[in-house]
């Protein structure tokens, strides 16, 4: 997933990962470009652009900060996208990383 991409990116890419799965239990699931980032449900997904982290945070509540570029409706989940390109804007998101791993672990049966 992070073969030949530059190392700013892959280290952006290791601290998100590393603070995620500081949250409790998380299963990561890569595949070619893409993470999915779970407890028994998906929070947040990931795909590693050539300049950048598009991450997607599924909230239960639609959040109007500026750090994202995207914001849709779903069935039951706000999908916010966001851009990560230097660790500001990762410490930016990982509130919102936190919020999302808690209401995943409040659903699971």
């Amino acid at each position: 997933m992070l073969k030949g991409r530059p190392p700013a990116l892959t280290d952006l890419y290791r601290k998100l990962e590393t603070t995620v799965k500081g949250f409790g239990e998380v299963e990561v699931v890569t595949r070619n470009r893409y993470a999915l980032f779970r407890t028994t449900r998906i929070f947040a997904d990931l795909t590693v652009m050539r300049d950048a982290l598009r991450v997607v945070i599924h909230l239960g509540r639609k959040a109007g900060a500026p750090c994202f570029i995207k914001i849709g409706q779903g069935d039951n989940r706000v999908s916010h996208v966001a851009l990560v390109r230097t660790a500001e804007d990762l410490r930016t998101i990982i509130p919102f990383l936190r919020e999302a791993f808690d209401l995943a672990v409040s659903e699971e049966s």
